[in-house]
């Protein structure tokens, strides 16, 4: 899929923000206006086009059948999340049969939020209604409107919206959720059972982390005690000791006291050994399929894919063709992209256990859109440490951040902050399997 490339003499200078001080209070103002007006039709145009390749994508356009969703193509492609491009093709696909509230969007009469409202419930034979309670109406108001119009059957269903999920601070998330009514019922009577049952008193998380423990107790009842797919699991350096664990939001890093209560009698597993072993025929061994899982964090490895939810193991080259149980002939897929690679829409070369290569069914390889390196000789500018990884980076491609401090001998945190940098210079760039330096 090719993608637009913009020159830097495309872009109007007076964009510049270090030129504000320059400008008339007039003249910035009448900036701001030019600005907000361009977000508008980014935004309008946004939705449009983004439906449209989603309808492409569902329809099996020979371009995009590589992809399991739109979802994946656009965080692959241009970086957007699955929340914010859902958002967009639902408007995007309403705004069709709305075209007196696509005008007055595009006019700026009616801003974002309230498009965004109106288009949950609006149709062709109720659009003239709607667009004057929105023109009308102030956007808390009208969003009482709107849901009373979907308890009334009409309209989205906002609890199939996946969460928003942020993080609030370095040891805490913010989520926020539409839940059904019942839904709700069924977990606040769980999470009051969590708190008859202990012998002190529980905050709402405690006792929704109490419900989810039982849970997992009983979702592993009978199942098999290799399976990593119902288990917490805790990964912990060997070389700087931090400790994570894998959450919606991203690995989450525990306090040494946190890590240390989770791993108190948790069944340990040394990736540097497990499932080294390599065999053919068969069913899979359960320590390779352990080791397998574990590696790839129980995600798909196919670029840009969310996939979490019904994950199992591939193999790169197929056992019918000699392939073996190893590590290196293994990875994680999601079920939809492992359709498309025995589809043949999705071709998949090289060693799970370094770099693997991902092309659609065009033969064009498929992976994050690579930054340009920005004008600067290699190191200059650079801190210590970034400079350090950079240098040790340029001998291989695919490094972990655990990998990276082991051979530099620098703390996590140290490690952290010097990718970061890295990163916002363009001189690497972050994919699945970890980070890899970016070349002119």
């Amino acid at each position: 899929m090719s993608m637009l490339a913009v020159r830097s003499s495309d872009v109007d200078d007076t964009s510049d923000p270090s030129l504000s001080e320059k400008l008339s209070t007039q003249d910035i103002c009448a900036e701001i206006v030019r600005l907000a007006e361009a977000e508008r039709r980014t935004e309008w145009l946004l939705c449009r086009h983004l439906a449209e390749l989603a309808d492409r994508v569902e329809c099996g356009d020979p371009e995009l059948c590589a992809y399991a969703d739109v979802y994946q193509l656009a965080r692959l492609h241009f970086g957007m999340s699955v929340r914010r491009v859902r958002e967009r093709v639902r408007m995007g696909r309403a705004l069709r049969g709305l075209p007196r509230i696509e005008q007055a969007f595009v006019d700026g009469t009616l801003g974002y939020a309230k498009v965004r409202e109106v288009t949950r419930v609006a149709e062709p034979a109720s659009e003239a209604q709607w667009l004057t309670a929105a023109s009308e109406l102030p956007l808390r108001v009208l969003e009482r409107r709107v849901a009373e119009a979907d308890d009334s059957g009409d309209g989205h269903d906002r609890t199939s919206d996946p969460a928003a999920v942020r993080w609030a601070s370095s040891a805490s998330i913010e989520l926020r959720l539409s839940l059904p009514a019942v839904a709700w019922a069924l977990l606040e009577r769980a999470m009051e059972g969590a708190r008859q049952k202990s012998e002190t008193s529980l905050s709402d998380a405690e006792a929704l982390q109490a419900v989810a423990r039982d849970a997992l107790a009983r979702q592993s009842e009978g199942q098999d005690r290799a399976d990593v797919r119902h288990m917490v699991v805790l990964y912990a350096c060997r070389s700087c000791a931090r400790a994570e664990v894998e959450t919606g939001a991203g690995p989450l890093e525990l306090s040494e006291g946190a890590a240390a209560t989770m791993a108190c009698d948790a069944k340990r597993c040394d990736l540097e050994t497990e499932g080294r072993t390599v065999s053919h025929g068969g069913a899979l061994p359960a320590p390779v399929r352990r080791a397998v899982m574990l590696r790839d964090r129980m995600r798909c490895r196919a670029p840009g894919c969310t996939g979490r939810r019904y994950v199992d193991v591939h193999h790169l080259k197929a056992r019918e063709h000699g392939g073996e149980h190893s590590r290196r002939n293994c990875l994680v897929l999601c079920g939809r992209c492992h359709t498309r690679v025995h589809d043949g829409r999705l071709r998949i070369e090289g060693d799970a256990e370094g770099e693997v290569l991902f092309y659609n069914a065009s033969g064009e390889r498929m992976g994050p859109v690579a930054m340009t390196p920005r004008g600067h000789a290699d190191g200059g500018g650079l801190s210590p440490e970034a400079a350090t990884l950079l240098e040790i980076m340029s001998t291989s491609r695919g490094w972990h951040a655990d990998g990276l401090c082991a051979e530099s001998g620098l703390h996590v945190s140290q490690v952290c902050g010097a990718l970061l940098e890295l990163e916002l210079s363009g001189r690497v760039r972050s994919e699945f399997s970890g980070y890899e330096a970016v070349t002119s």
